[in-house]
């Protein structure tokens, strides 16, 4: 029963051939976007993602116009140092605006409940016949804190 815990790492490098095919096209991709990133301005980092090589075709998600249209003007740049730093053949660029996703950390706000709307809600729960409505309504009564 004691078992030891095996780290994720150790995880994906042991399992199925599929995971084992996503891991290296997601390093596959992080090395071109490195690439790209060495002739663009440092700024560019967090603006710039590599969604996509098909058919020799790349496909680039930028956080807004702005970084699209530098793109766009260094697509003839971008094409030569892939072919030089990765031997990368690629025919066409596609640039996309993609905003980045809404940071996962959402930083809470504290909600407070003044004594008197306690006291009204204490109240109405006490005249409400659904039960399971009137126990939440107690619960938002405890719940909120004066200020």
């Amino acid at each position: 029963m004691g078992t030891t815990p095996l780290s994720i790492q150790s995880l994906l490098h042991t399992a199925a051939p599929d995971i084992a095919d996503l891991l290296g096209r997601a390093r596959f991709f992080e090395r071109m976007r490195a690439s790209i990133l060495a002739i663009l301005p440092d700024a560019a980092g967090p603006h710039v993602r590599v969604a996509a090589y098909d058919n020799y075709r790349l496909r680039l998600h930028v956080s807004n116009g702005g970084w699209a249209t530098r793109l766009r003007y260094m697509q003839p740049a971008i094409i030569q140092a892939l072919a030089q730093r990765m031997r990368l053949h690629v025919v066409d660029i596609q640039i996309r605006v993609r905003p980045a996703a809404p940071s996962a950390t959402h930083e809470r706000t504290p909600r407070f409940v003044s004594d008197t709307a306690r006291t009204h809600i204490l109240r109405s729960a006490h005249y409400i016949e659904d039960r399971e409505l009137a126990a939440a309504l107690k619960r938002l009564a405890r719940a909120g804190r004066s200020a």
